[in-house]
C-alpha cells in the first residue's frame, strides 16, 4: 500500500503519530486495483483507468476499458498459441529421446535432440512431426 501511495494510486492521511490512515474510498480503489491486476493490466494503465472510473460515465468507462481488455485478450491468445506449439515440439522431442536405444556406443544423430531439428527455408528451425 505504501508503494501505491508513493506512485499516486491511493492517498493516505497522516495521523499525528505519523501512521498512515486510509478511508473507505481507498479500500474501493484497492479493490479496483486488485481486480485490474488480475487482468494483467499495468500500474500506469490502472492509474489511467482510475481517473476514468472515478470521473466519467459508464459509457466512457466502457469506451476506454473495452479496447484495452480486447487487446490484452488478443495478446493472451497469441501467447497460448505459442505455448501450444512449444508443447507439441516438446512432446515430439520427448518421444524421440525416449525411443533412443540403450547401448554403450556413441549416440547417433537420430537419437539426439538436435537430430529432431531440421533446417527449413530462411534459417527457421522446425521439429519434425510438430505441427
Amino acid at each position: 500500500m505504501r508503494y501505491y501511495d508513493v506512485i499516486g494510486l491511493i492517498e493516505a492521511r497522516r495521523e499525528p503519530n505519523g501512521y498512515r490512515s486510509y478511508d473507505e474510498s481507498v479500500l474501493e480503489r484497492l479493490s479496483f486495483i486488485e481486480a485490474a491486476k488480475q487482468l494483467d493490466l499495468s500500474l500506469p494503465e490502472i492509474a489511467e483507468l482510475l481517473l476514468v472510473v472515478e470521473g466519467d460515465s459508464c459509457t466512457q468507462v466502457r469506451e476506454v476499458l473495452h479496447p484495452k481488455l480486447t487487446e490484452r485478450l488478443r495478446e493472451v491468445d497469441a501467447y497460448l498459441a505459442n505455448l501450444r506449439l512449444l508443447r507439441n515440439r516438446l512432446v515430439v522431442a520427448t518421444r524421440r529421446v525416449a525411443a533412443c536405444p540403450d547401448n554403450e556406443a556413441s549416440c547417433r544423430s537420430e537419437c539426439m535432440l538436435l537430430g529432431e531439428l531440421r533446417r527449413v527455408g530462411h534459417g527457421r528451425i522446425e521439429i519434425e512431426g510438430a505441427r
